[in-house]
């Protein structure tokens, strides 16, 4: 993954003025643009959208400093559509105009992104591979919303439903569902509870997906939520992936919940997270 993800990162470096060709961004990556932005946004702690902005109003210091482009050329260069946006853009992240900045005012330097592999002292979170049957969840289902709306599907599920309805669905398992990522934090995000009665859950109009088999990396974590899921995905980013050349494979993942205190320091749950090789 470390390869394939500095290859991404110098292709978008070289596109940072140009369209990006999704097709070959899909070769280089080895995921769609949608996944591999989610992906980055666990990693960085900002969405590609942001980082990419960045870079852009960073690199067009060079342009304001060594030519003579008109301040419009530069912005229309970097898709800005105005002179205006550009500058207002530019000087919210340098604190200065671009006029300013050509004349000599300080500026901000946002230096590009690599990923190295960390050196995590032998530490490990006994990250397991398992094949997983089909099988079928059924709950809210809240589509293109940003990762901190995800608790509201918890919210609208059980303002609806009693717990022990949804338990008798199934075996009485929740599961946070992520799938169909958009850009960057945008997703798709389900609370649900698994179905053996399918019926049942139609019935009481949830919505329904059906899980394909599928091999997981199955990955405990422990700790209060949300923080601990961030460093438990954090962790198969930037160690388990590069290590074991395993990858996310663009399938549904999953947050699986225990009972308990959720904001204690022992509460454990596990992450499953869809992976194939290469």
């Amino acid at each position: 993954m470390m390869h394939q993800f500095n290859q991404t990162m110098d292709y978008l470096e070289q596109q940072l003025s140009e369209e990006v060709d999704l097709q070959k961004f899909q070769q280089l990556s080895g995921y769609s643009y949608a996944l591999f932005s989610r992906l980055f946004s666990i990693l960085a702690d900002m969405t590609l959208a942001e980082y990419l902005c960045n870079r852009r109003l960073s690199e067009a210091v060079t342009d304001l400093r060594e030519s003579s482009e008109k301040v419009i050329d530069i912005a229309l260069k970097y898709d800005y559509d105005s002179a205006d946006a550009f500058s207002a853009a530019f000087k919210k992240f340098h604190g200065a105009t671009p006029s300013e900045v050509r004349n000599g005012k300080p500026y901000r330097v946002f230096p590009r992104l690599q990923l190295s592999l960390k050196i995590t002292g032998g530490k490990n979170m006994d990250i397991k591979i398992q094949k997983k049957p089909a099988f079928i969840v059924a709950g809210v289902l809240l589509e293109a919303i940003d990762n901190s709306q995800c608790p509201s599907a918890w919210e609208q599920l059980y303002a609806n439903h009693s717990f022990e309805s949804l338990e008798s669905l199934g075996s009485g398992q929740s599961f946070g569902l992520c799938s169909d990522v958009k850009e960057g934090e945008i997703i798709n995000y389900m609370a649900a509870y698994d179905v053996t009665d399918k019926a049942k859950a139609e019935a009481l109009g949830l919505s329904i997906k059906e899980i394909p088999a599928a091999e997981y990396a199955i990955v405990p974590v422990k700790g209060a939520i949300p923080a601990s899921i961030h460093h438990a995905w954090k962790y198969v980013l930037e160690v388990f992936f590069p290590e074991t050349g395993y990858r996310h494979s663009g399938a549904p993942d999953f947050e699986v919940y225990t009972e308990g205190d959720m904001s204690s320091p022992d509460y454990q749950m596990e992450l499953w997270i869809p992976v194939i090789k290469g």
